[in-house]
């Protein structure tokens, strides 16, 4: 797979932040167009290697070197940001935007609004003389529509909201019932504690971890660090002198070009991004599944992801890479290991 910055498109940063919207994570719509562009740039500094693996000077000299940047006597922080703005106008010459007289934040804008119009094409939704915030809004509504009905759930004149809380609901129950736990009269934040402690609890139990005087929270690190060095061993990745994110990263790299082989999807001179986006056009279920199952089943959703819908990025991975968003009030604590 090809690695190089020019195989980062923006593209990619749409794909990463849509997953941060699953089921299970925050789901929050911006409300301005400044944070828009700033949002949407995060992920973009994020994704050109300044993330969680990070980058050396030798690797974004050279990525600077491939789009035509002049190095001499500039630091990080100004190669960082004329990357960003060499990859921001190569976008937008492929998506047929003039670039003439604008500005960056104009630019990014732009590159994300047609991103998002693309997007809500491919799904029948209207695009006329809509802005990003009602775009998304209209993307992530048909989304929830078609995973509630996936789970036989009624759409009729839910909104949003309605549809994302009967949604966790179904997925909760359906775990629940998995795992042996009643539902009758409980809330969804105690349901998701139970949930949560069961499913760690049979991780223990598979890969014989000690619990004895140890919170909930420092299990599940260890449960989620024990399945991130197994998945390595598993694609003969090296862990020495590694953070866990770096080596869940290189899992989560390997899983994805190997669903792209069963799929028929060539990887050569593609980066991880650009497979993820073939993967989500050609059978979105199965990449996230896989995303999805890189933590604790249901659990895993908003992770990097994502996911993802996700991730990358966007479903909050911090702490080693564990999650970071729950669900509500209590529950998103209990989750956030």
């Amino acid at each position: 797979m090809k690695k190089s910055v020019l195989g980062l498109t923006v593209a990619g940063v749409f794909l990463l932040g849509g997953y941060a919207s699953t089921t299970f994570a925050n789901d929050d719509i911006t409300t301005s167009t400044s944070r828009d562009v700033g949002n949407f740039m995060k992920g973009f500094k994020g994704m050109i290697g300044f993330g969680h693996k990070g980058m050396d000077s030798e690797e974004l000299l050279a990525q600077a070197k491939e789009l035509g940047i002049e190095t001499s006597g500039k630091d990080a922080e100004t190669l960082m940001q004329e990357i960003q703005e060499a990859l921001i106008k190569q976008e937008a010459k492929d998506l047929d935007i003039k670039i003439t007289d604008k500005d960056f934040d104009t630019l990014a804008q732009e590159v994300q609004l047609a991103k998002l119009q693309e997007e809500a094409k491919s799904l029948n939704i209207e695009t006329d003389g809509k802005d990003l915030q009602t775009l998304r809004q209209d993307i992530r509504l048909s989304e929830l529509q078609k995973e509630a009905k996936e789970l036989g759930i009624t759409t009729d004149d839910k909104d949003a909201d309605t549809l994302r809380q009967d949604i966790r609901q179904a997925e909760l129950n359906k775990k629940a019932k998995e795992l042996g736990i009643t539902t009758d009269g409980k809330d969804l934040t105690t349901l998701t504690q139970e949930v949560y402690a069961a499913t760690v609890n049979k991780e223990v139990k598979e890969l014989g971890i000690s619990v004895e005087g140890k919170e909930i929270k420092e299990i599940a690190q260890e449960v989620y660090k024990a399945k991130v060095k197994a998945d390595a061993k598993e694609y003969n990745i090296t862990i020495d002198g590694k953070t866990i994110q770096q080596i869940a990263e290189e899992v989560r790299e390997q899983k994805i070009a190997k669903l792209a082989k069963e799929l028929g999807i060539s990887t050569t001179n593609k980066s991880t991004q650009d497979i993820m986006s073939e993967i989500k056009e050609k059978d979105a279920v199965k990449l996230e599944e896989l995303l999805g199952n890189e933590s604790f089943g249901m659990f895993g959703k908003g992770m990097g992801g994502s996911g993802h819908r996700g991730g990358g990025h966007g479903g909050g991975m911090h702490n080693g890479g564990e999650v970071q968003q729950g669900v509500s009030g209590t529950a998103a604590s209990s989750m956030g290991v």
